[in-house]
């Protein structure tokens, strides 16, 4: 007796919808960078502020420090990383069908999507898919993870709820 599979069958997505996916998440990662920004500009200054430094002095410490770019640039990578390990699809991703999976079908832990967004280097690891005959970039390959093309389904109530 065989039973009906519930599993679903995908392929992988082509190298052009994920530099697409890639260029459309450039949008909020540019929202999460402001947000932060932001915050972080209203913290120092109130801490400036309790010890009499003035906004433009603070402004000026900030600028290159290294743990402020580091601040801003981890704050960008969490965006991703949070999206990857929630739900395998960032707002790009969604957009365009495609899902970032392992290889056994699953969602990224939180240490497989730290290291896939290491290996990454900001996305660029993902021009290695147009040479890839499974269109994995060089991450992929080394984490043996997927971005699978998704087909066109009905939404379950679960997601058609809003990533943030």
């Amino acid at each position: 007796m065989t039973t009906p599979s519930n599993k679903l069958q995908v392929s992988p997505a082509s190298p052009w919808k994920r530099l697409f996916a890639w260029v459309y998440d450039l949008l909020p990662a540019f929202g999460v960078l402001v947000l932060f920004m932001i915050v972080g500009l209203a913290i120092t200054s109130l801490i400036g502020h309790l010890f009499g430094v003035a906004f433009h002095d603070v402004s000026v410490a900030l600028r290159n420090h290294p743990l402020w770019i580091l601040y801003l640039a981890g704050s960008v990578s969490y965006y991703y990383l949070w999206c990857w390990q929630k739900a395998g699809q960032t707002v790009g991703h969604r957009t365009w069908r495609i899902k970032l999976v392992r290889a056994d079908g699953q969602l990224l832990s939180w240490k497989d999507a730290f290291l896939r967004g290491l290996l990454s280097c900001g996305g660029i690891a993902n021009l290695w898919a147009f040479f890839d005959g499974e269109n994995r970039g060089w991450h992929d390959v080394i984490m043996d993870t997927y971005v699978v093309q998704l087909p066109k389904m009905e939404k379950t109530a679960e997601e058609k709820k809003p990533l943030i």
